[in-house]
């Protein structure tokens, strides 16, 4: 009994390693690296276009009728994207729509603003501990602070990295602040910028536990609390800060529902974006702004979408894009055929390991069949009496993995 135990007990383990080895052994040398599509709204041509990999450094560049461009014609379609090539080869201001744009124009109509799934909260283990910058009008370089703060039950409470000790003069004036403005302990939400490589600091915006939002800065080392009116009844899974000379906007809100909404430099107003597709958990998110138009651009797995705006955020033309997997149909098939499923611990919209079982196409059933008819020929070859029906089920549930265990690891 116990033979079968640990018989059994060492081929399961041997199809858990392979469903993990042989699947990312095979994807290196079969499979071919593909990068995301860049998806543009192009101004001279009032639609989308696109760079897409055909894998081995080869790329196409299209919009949407299905045009091909060279990349110097598609730099071209994208004049303040590519400005500082066109710079160079004496094409600039460029004329769009009788309106002329120089080199000065164009910058100070730039901004852009990525944000990664894998980035969010709750999709990476997170210290939590923030440097909250000094601003300080006189200095013109900003520097990095020597302290660090953290949200506890009952208070906003700063740490001196140098000496791990508790600041109790910030801890007290901010903490004191905050119960005067309102605020209601613990923290939810944490959203900041923590590097000083930015033009100014914006500080962080945080929300407490009832939903209402707290924009906090430190001046002069004196607390500076402004309770917003953003509505404590969003969802908000993250609020990310992208401080930019053109104060438009200091980031943006993003609820676990999708909603993507800007924090407005008038007074907190949220500007949301029209948006139906994006889904945090698993897509990647892209506000691109130039001096014409906006664009809103979400990519996951299988699809990539964009929407492009007016100066006013009215949306003026949607488009979706299918990702190209340069891989040939041959070697999908084949890997379907020998792999039913896989098991893998990296996740693209996670910035930590994250478990998950992945299970092939149509073809895993062609090729668990055919782990079944090698079984039963085999079996007939070894001459015995009868079928295992527990070695059976094995290789019904894992198709080649179970054979090539129980052909390893035999009775005895």
């Amino acid at each position: 009994m116990m033979k079968h135990i640990s018989r059994y007990s060492a081929v399961i383990l041997a199809i858990v390693a392979m469903s993990y080895g042989l699947p990312a052994g095979f994807d290196k040398v079969f499979g071919q690296e593909v990068g995301n599509p860049l998806l543009f709204f192009s101004p001279p041509q009032k639609q989308f276009i696109y760079r897409e990999s055909l894998g081995g450094h080869r790329f196409n560049y299209m919009n949407e009728e299905g045009t091909a461009f060279s990349r110097a014609e598609f730099e071209l379609q994208l004049p303040f994207l590519y400005y500082k090539n066109l710079e160079r080869k004496k094409l600039l201001p460029v004329s769009i729509d009788g309106k002329s744009f120089d080199k000065e124009t164009i910058k100070a109509g730039k901004q852009g603003l990525e944000i990664k799934s894998r980035h969010l909260d709750g999709h990476h283990q997170q210290i939590e501990l923030y440097p909250l910058f000094n601003n300080n009008p006189e200095v013109a370089i900003m520097p990095f602070p020597e302290d660090v703060f953290r949200f506890t039950d009952k208070a906003m409470e700063f740490i001196n990295a140098d000496f791990n000790r508790i600041d109790t003069g910030l801890t007290d004036s901010f903490t004191a602040k905050l119960n005067k403005e309102g605020f209601i302990f613990p923290a939810t939400v944490i959203g900041g910028k923590t590097t000083n490589l930015k033009p100014f600091d914006e500080g962080f915006f945080v929300r407490d536990s009832e939903g209402q939002v707290f924009h906090i800065k430190r001046v002069l080392d004196k607390p500076e609390i402004v309770k917003t009116p953003i509505d404590s009844t969003l969802d908000i899974q993250d609020i990310v800060i992208s401080e930019n000379k053109r104060k438009e906007f200091y980031g943006t809100v993003i609820t676990r529902q999708g909603n993507v909404y800007l924090i407005s430099y008038d007074n907190y107003r949220l500007i949301s974006l029209p948006l139906d597709t994006y889904k945090p958990d698993n897509m990647d998110f892209k506000f691109l702004v130039n001096p014409m138009y906006k664009t809103a651009i979400s990519s996951g797995l299988q699809m990539v979408y964009g929407t492009a705006m007016d100066s006013d955020y009215k949306p003026l033309r949607s488009y979706e894009l299918e990702r190209h997997n340069p891989t040939p149909l041959l070697v999908t098939i084949s890997r379907d055929l020998l792999f039913p499923f896989q098991l893998r611990f990296d996740n693209p919209y996670r910035g930590q390991a994250d478990l998950q079982l992945q299970f092939g196409g149509l073809w895993s059933l062609v090729g668990i069949l055919s782990a079944l008819a090698l079984f039963v020929l085999i079996s007939r070859r070894k001459k015995q009496l009868s079928i295992n029906k527990g070695e059976l089920a094995l290789v019904l549930v894992s198709g080649f993995f179970g054979l090539i265990a129980l052909s390893f690891i035999d009775k005895d």
